[in-house]
């Protein structure tokens, strides 16, 4: 028979991989078009390269590198006391900050799929820039995925109420569009690109 504990500890555990797999859909799902165009237009990687790299951090990111992304982040915001309700402004810095230094771990991922040293560097870096840029739509959209799935309600003050007052059906719909959405837009990225 499982005792209290037991369930209490299965629980968490299982509660833990929902918010694992939820965080790390929406961070692929925000930023893998918009890194797909950098490291085709920007780094000049050779398509296949590129559609390595966005596999490989798939990959890792639904290892650990999402759990730890997000995680980071959420220790981060407490440590620094934000929360859904604190200002906009202060939210979306600290989400930059973040996730540009979170963004430089990319390099030796481009090395081991065959970039050069050149276009690694090039790449981690602008990472890093797009970090800047990204991180508050990244960490909008852990928050609103958590809420499209039912885990947490987003209580940002920009997460429109009509969203927010869907049925759990209809949200979990949008939240597989998106997704859905986001591979689309690679297809087109990679389709419309020459490969090297």
């Amino acid at each position: 028979m499982e005792t209290t504990a037991n369930r209490s500890l299965t629980d968490k555990i299982v509660e833990g991989l929902k918010y694992h797999l939820v965080d790390t859909t929406a961070i692929l799902s925000s930023t893998n078009p918009v890194f797909s165009a950098m490291e085709i237009g920007v780094s000049r990687m050779p398509d296949q390269v590129s559609i390595d790299s966005r596999l490989v951090v798939a990959g890792l990111s639904y290892a650990g590198l999402g759990f730890a992304y997000s995680r980071g982040r959420d220790l981060s915001r407490k440590f620094f006391h934000i929360n859904n309700q604190t200002n906009e402004k202060v939210q979306t810095f600290h989400d930059s900050a973040y996730t540009f230094t979170f963004n430089l771990t990319m390099i030796p991922i481009y090395l081991s799929q065959g970039a050069d040293l050149k276009q690694a560097i090039i790449g981690g870096v602008s990472g890093a820039i797009l970090g800047i840029g990204l991180g508050p739509v990244m960490g909008y959209s852990i928050d609103t995925a958590r809420d499209l799935t039912g885990l947490q309600n987003c209580e940002r003050v920009t997460y429109p109420d009509s969203i927010r007052r869907q049925r759990p059906v209809l949200k979990k719909s949008l939240a597989t569009l998106l997704a859905a959405g986001s591979i689309a837009a690679m297809v087109g990225i990679y389709t419309l690109t020459s490969n090297s």
